[in-house]
């Protein structure tokens, strides 16, 4: 609202007339609305401080993981809420589209992909970083011995393939002899293997082409681990990343096919594209997206509400320097859940659903 010569609404000017009409009503008017008036407490200053934020409870975790993650804590000096919320996102990326969850009793029609995104929100130098590296580690561990059976088995196969090369030509030659006496052709050998898929399980970067052909070559899921989601996010904000922007957004419901057709690369389908996400950002870089989509702006698309498991923890004011090793119980507890989840590898997705009290 504008004073003199600016826009005012008729009742304002109404007021505003009638105060200048009646000096005691407008002096009433100033001793009810002055900050020393009656009723009216003494201004506060404004604080820039946050408010505190809840400590997180081990007991909201599965019990396989609650020593873990408190002994990662206790070593790093961080609070609970980094290594917990990055060991669920860790297990929805183990899972993906292994299991999917039905919420109702009956209705099989509605069934729900466990995929998660996630992050750590925390200023630099409270040990985000290193909290995620040793909570994606037992991942590496398995995919590593992925990578190494892809190794032998595409030994094997170039083996094979050399071997039906020789077969092919001496197939050829019979072929050119049969055809020149007129002769019965023989039959053309066919490979004895096919060319295998190295299997993954996780990621660290890759270009929308290449995790597009990831994902149709790893149909379950794939878990996208960023140190810095800076930029991840700066990356999809570029002019010209709008499909990829896109794109990203389908692999979060999870369950949604993607069909790309290139002249050069041809036609890349993906059944479902599912992929769960997680990495640290700091609060900085986070206001700057967050204050575009509660504004309605061109970011404000979905991408940063799916996060649905961030963590932003106030950060202990006391620090101790905890230099020893590792619980092996408690590692040892975690590494089977991993591991046991990235092997429900073959067969349709296990269904799941509620308990009856639940």
């Amino acid at each position: 609202m504008l004073s003199d010569g600016g826009w005012e609404s008729a009742q304002f000017r109404d007021l505003r007339a009638e105060l200048q009409r009646n000096p005691a009503l407008a002096r009433q008017a100033e001793q009810a609305f002055s900050p020393k008036g009656p009723g009216w407490p003494d201004p506060k200053p404004l604080s820039g401080e946050l408010p505190p934020v809840a400590p997180f409870e081990l007991a909201l975790l599965p019990k396989a993981l609650r020593a873990w993650v408190a002994d990662i804590a206790e070593r790093m000096q961080t609070p609970l809420d980094f290594p917990a919320a990055s060991a669920v996102v860790a297990l929805a990326g183990c899972v993906n589209r292994r299991a999917m969850i039905q919420p109702k009793a009956h209705d099989s029609t509605w069934v729900v992909v466990p995929n998660l995104w996630g992050a750590i929100i925390g200023p630099p130098g409270v040990m985000k970083s290193p909290v995620v590296s040793t909570v994606v580690a037992p991942l590496e561990r398995i995919e590593k011995g992925w990578r190494e059976t892809y190794k032998v088995e595409l030994e094997a196969y170039q083996s094979e393939a050399e071997s039906h090369k020789l077969e092919l030509a001496a197939w050829g030659e019979l072929v050119k002899r049969a055809f020149k006496k007129s002769g019965e052709r023989p039959q053309k050998p066919m490979p004895h293997a096919e060319k295998p898929t190295q299997r993954r399980l996780m990621l660290n970067d890759a270009t929308f082409e290449s995790l597009h052909t990831l994902l149709a070559a790893n149909p379950l899921g794939l878990f996208l681990v960023r140190d810095e989601l800076t930029g991840w996010l700066a990356a999809l904000d570029r002019q010209g990343r709008e499909g990829e922007r896109a794109f990203c957004l389908e692999c979060w419901n999870g369950d949604h096919p993607f069909t790309i057709d290139r002249i050069g690369r041809g036609t890349v389908h993906v059944p479902a594209c599912c992929l769960s996400l997680f990495g640290g950002i700091q609060p900085a870089r986070l206001r700057t997206y967050l204050v575009d989509a509660l504004k309605d702006g061109p970011a404000n698309d979905g991408l940063i509400q799916r996060f649905q498991l961030a963590v932003w923890p106030d950060i202990p004011k006391r620090w101790e320097l905890i230099d020893r090793p590792p619980d092996p119980k408690a590692q040892a507890a975690a590494t089977r859940v991993f591991e046991r989840l990235a092997s429900l590898e073959t067969g349709p997705a296990r269904i799941l659903k509620f308990a009856p009290d639940a």
